[in-house]
């Protein structure tokens, strides 16, 4: 589940970057709509897809995962939440309960954010489910139900139902206000907001999905505004259609033509609808989940409006998710090959004696033995190592525990006991213990060389005692005494796990 999380909030930050960078100035609203949904849904989907079997079968890709598997996932940590994070009991009282203490602190600080945006969430649905109960329904129309709030305040919508408080409207700012809000209505934008606001809740210590959220709203602020600007392009045609009309009575005038005059029309239109933008921006807004008329930064809407439509040849860039979700797939599904290749424990072939390779004196193989009875050929590379007494640091075939790394790492967790010395004065780190594989298979010259402290990487010492300014005070010096013995446990015990 861990691992999932981690993938699901990568991808999703990835993502966003992506959309921020090729999808952020376009005029394709319908499509960056259909973008964000899309980012939220690969985000979600992606780590569950599986394509471990297609993987496995390309030579490329099992050898990224076999390296991925030898190099990165062997790395145990050797402390107390480890050990108590893998079920095992332990003998020292108290062992495991500073891990125990530590993930219920964690569990604490991600919990309280979610309850208290879970709960403003509910308060705001529950009002507005209030307020559609106490205000008056003026009209209604197919699937759209329209509601007079009692006082001012910026027009707003939520699923099917409108709000606004028309006082003090102009017929031209009512007709754009309806035509924002239906916009809102009939594309169910209400659904893109409560999915944003949701992921914001789950992830809220993920900026990305801050990001997304207001990516999410301004787009379908856009999408709005567009609307009112094809009303506003269809008054003109209207007007123009009647100007022409006008005009053919009338001789042509050598100043200037009528497609200018048009452009300005639109223009002062378009111009006043956003004057009407700025006057909302100072009334209150009821809900801050629903679609309000005056979400801001209004610069930016105003900008979107002035922008030249994007070529239709923009759209190509949209194309680039495909690869970069195809790519995040086979990383996503290289992870997760390579903790099934750790996981795997593997079963050593037990040939018969008579089926095995002689070894003749001067070191050649026969082969004439190697048939069994139903004729299939058995190949065994015997590696010549009797006379060899030399120590390697790196072999053609490394010596592995029986099971693989992930039996070595749960006998580990069984027989490890974090030792109470370092338990009592918080001691904990990376032991580095060396030791050289014999040729049967045993351990010797075991040696635990150091102590690596998890947060600041250096290594902890042993008996040592410093002080910059002045001499030691008798508490410094039986602190590090502790310390240092501490440290010494940690030594002691990893070497005897070892062992």
């Amino acid at each position: 589940m861990i691992i999932y999380l981690i993938k699901l909030n990568l991808i999703l930050t990835l993502l966003c970057l992506l959309f921020q960078v090729l999808m952020h100035r376009d005029t394709f609203f319908g499509v960056r709509r259909l973008m964000l949904w899309g980012i939220y849904l690969t985000a979600f989907l992606l780590p569950l897809w599986d394509v471990q079997g297609w993987l496995a079968s390309d030579a490329t890709a099992n050898g990224m995962a076999e390296a991925y598997a030898h190099f990165v996932l062997p790395t145990l940590e050797v402390t107390a939440e480890r050990v108590a994070g893998m079920g095992h009991r332990q003998n020292e009282p108290g062992c495991g309960m500073w891990f125990v203490g530590t993930m219920a602190l964690w569990g604490l600080l991600y919990l309280i954010p979610v309850a208290w945006m879970t709960a403003k969430l509910l308060w705001q649905l529950a009002y507005i489910l209030y307020i559609r109960c106490r205000c008056e329904r003026v009209k209604g129309e197919k699937n759209i139900s329209y509601y007079r709030y009692p006082r001012p305040c910026s027009p707003f919508s939520f699923g099917p139902w409108i709000f606004l408080h028309p006082d003090g409207m102009d017929r031209q700012t009512l007709r754009e206000v309806l035509i924002h809000e239906r916009a809102h209505v009939r594309g169910w934008h209400t659904l893109d907001i409560l999915l944003s606001q949701a992921v914001c809740i789950i992830f809220w210590w993920n900026p990305a999905v801050w990001l997304m959220r207001r990516e999410v709203r301004m787009n379908l602020e856009f999408i709005a505004d567009k609307a009112v600007a094809d009303y506003l392009m269809e008054m003109k045609n209207e007007e123009s259609r009647f100007a022409r009309n006008e005009e053919s009575k009338l001789p042509a005038s050598p100043e200037g033509d009528s497609n200018s005059s048009l452009f300005t029309l639109h223009s002062s239109l378009i111009k006043a609808y956003q004057y009407r933008l700025l006057g909302f921006s100072t009334q209150t807004n009821v809900a801050t989940i629903a679609n309000n008329f005056n979400v801001l930064p209004l610069k930016r809407r105003i900008m979107m409006m002035n922008l030249k439509r994007t070529s239709r040849a923009g759209m190509a860039k949209y194309a680039l998710f495909v690869p970069v979700a195809a790519a995040l797939l086979l990383i996503s599904n290289v992870d997760s090959l390579a903790r099934t290749i750790a996981d795997n424990v593997g079963t050593p072939l037990a040939l018969p004696e008579e089926n095995a390779l002689v070894q003749t004196q001067t070191g050649s193989l026969d082969l004439s033995q190697a048939h069994d009875p139903a004729d299939e050929i058995k190949t065994v590379v015997q590696t010549l190592y009797e006379t060899d007494d030399n120590i390697y640091k790196t072999v053609e075939q490394l010596p592995q525990y029986p099971g693989g790394q992930a039996a070595l790492f749960q006998f580990i967790a069984r027989n490890i006991r974090y030792p109470k010395a370092a338990q009592d004065w918080g001691v904990q780190g990376r032991v580095f213990v060396h030791f050289i594989v014999e040729k049967d298979g045993t351990l010797s010259d075991i040696s635990a060389s150091k102590v690596i402290d998890p947060e600041s990487g250096q290594e902890l010492p042993g008996v040592r005692v410093t002080a910059k300014t002045q001499k030691p005070t008798p508490e410094q010096v039986e602190v590090a005494r502790h310390r240092a013995e501490g440290v010494k446990a940690l030594k002691a015990e990893a070497e005897r796990v070892v062992k």
